[in-house]
């Protein structure tokens, strides 16, 4: 269909684009003086959600911006029912962990190096507190190992003192916590562990396609910098034996069974629930090179085109059937046109990604849910929880094309952002964006993910 290299190189974050020259100076540019007042904005909103969140919540997890409190909120993420909730469990500085790499994006060494030696000295993961294995993955080892790579780099030289490989000791410490939720009969990781205790009794063995197909790119770059297999290992069976599971379509439900190996929902598209799967498949074939990755990728990329796409949009569909169940847009569902262009499908990227465009300038910002085939918001789900996903497509559709009208998004994105978010204690997420209403709210991936999304589309 097309080549496998035709796309840019992509670590676990943005950063390394920013840190290449990835296009003309400053200095050429006609809109200079524009680019460079956006730069400072974005700049300013960063350190506006950071500095807040130091000064309110640090070290707990997230920082609750409307009431200038905190949450521990680790221990919450992906628990809808917000069940088994620790007693004794005080945070883990989560979005300080998530902020590491951001902070290099802002130039800002001198924090980075004070953030990662408080981590080393004060972060311990022995606690009795219950987490969802794919959140704490993407979030806190993803932001461990990250950080690891920048901080042991002396290169950049971005750690002016000793640098004993602390983030790794801890990385170490948590992929082993990982490890017991990979002892099912399936080799499908349950979607809960214990981070003190392991997996409870009678913990739930439901999960969902990204919760055990996003764990390569994490555990196999901790494998590679330990000299230790086991976490690649436990996590390429698992996602093998999710692979093995496809449809007679090459389709992918979005919940099943990990004891049992057995598909509980099979309605699926490339939004919740199963997204990152795909986005793992072909970050992992460019981050460890190996054909098979991009075997998966691309066989799972046609069928996606096939069944699920309809025009510029994406709806959902029977796993087994390819008939279409749900006409709706989900938010998680901007990362799309960012993952085309990294296999360079530039015109299929741009279609996707003005379609959601045009919803985002509809209500201001991009709702959680909207029904396609009844051009409506879903009734429920009004929300908009500072996503980072149709900024860091405009960032990768700008790299890919130079085209100023998406400097132009990213600047309405911004804006918008900063209109209808921004708090004198933060960024708050947005309850109902009918009506603007706020929710206190500021969660860790703002600061990792839409900030420095922003951020790259202004510094290119």
């Amino acid at each position: 269909m097309f080549p496998p290299r035709h796309y840019t190189t992509c670590l676990l974050l943005l950063l390394f684009l920013v840190l290449s020259d990835l296009s003309i100076s400053q200095s050429q540019s006609p809109s200079a003086a524009k680019r460079k007042r956006m730069k400072e904005k974005v700049r300013n909103m960063f350190y506006h959600a950071y500095d807040n969140y130091m000064t309110y919540a640090f070290p707990h997890d997230e920082l609750k911006p409307l009431s200038k409190t905190f949450t521990n909120s680790l221990s919450e993420l992906g628990n809808l029912k917000l069940e088994h909730l620790p007693q004794d469990y005080h945070g883990s500085a989560l979005t300080l962990i998530e902020s590491l790499s951001s902070l290099v994006i802002m130039g800002n060494s001198t924090e980075f190096e004070r953030a990662v030696l408080w981590l080393s000295e004060n972060l311990t993961f022995d606690v009795d507190a219950r987490i969802n294995l794919f959140e704490c993955n993407i979030r806190v080892l993803g932001g461990l190992v990250s950080a690891h790579l920048l901080a042991s780099d002396s290169s950049k030289k971005l750690f002016q003192g000793a640098y004993n490989n602390q983030l790794l000791v801890l990385a170490e410490d948590l992929g082993k916590r990982f490890l017991p939720a990979f002892n099912t009969p399936t080799a499908l990781p349950y979607a809960w562990i214990n981070l003190k205790y392991g997996v409870m009794e009678n913990e739930t063995t439901e999960t969902s396609t990204s919760g055990c197909g996003s764990l390569i790119l994490e555990m196999g770059a901790l494998s590679k910098m330990t000299g230790d297999p086991i976490y690649e290992s436990v996590a390429l069976r698992a996602l093998r034996k999710l692979w093995s599971m496809q449809s007679s379509l090459k389709l992918f439900g979005t919940t099943l069974d990990v004891a049992t190996g057995q598909w509980i929902e099979y309605s699926s598209g490339i939004g919740a629930g199963v997204d990152s799967f795909y986005e793992y498949l072909l970050k992992a074939h460019i981050l460890f090179g190996k054909e098979d990755f991009w075997k998966m990728f691309h066989s799972a990329y046609v069928a996606v085109q096939k069944y699920f796409r309809h025009g510029s949009w994406y709806h959902e569909a029977d796993m087994r059937t390819g008939r279409a169940t749900y006409w709706q847009l989900t938010s998680l569902q901007a990362f799309w046109p960012g993952l085309q262009v990294l296999i360079g499908d530039l015109s299929a990227a741009n279609s996707s990604h003005r379609e959601f465009f045009h919803v985002w300038k509809r209500y201001g910002v991009l709702p959680e849910r909207y029904l396609l085939d009844h051009q409506m918001i879903h009734p429920t789900e009004k929300y908009y929880p500072l996503r980072p996903e149709l900024a860091e497509s405009t960032f990768y559709l700008y790299q890919a094309t130079k085209d100023p009208w998406y400097m132009e998004v990213g600047e309405s994105i911004v804006n918008s952002i900063n209109l209808y978010t921004k708090v004198e204690g933060g960024f708050a997420s947005i309850k109902d964006v009918t009506t603007m209403q706020l929710e206190d709210h500021q969660h860790s991936f703002f600061l990792a993910e839409t900030s420095s999304s922003s951020s790259t589309q202004q510094l290119a």
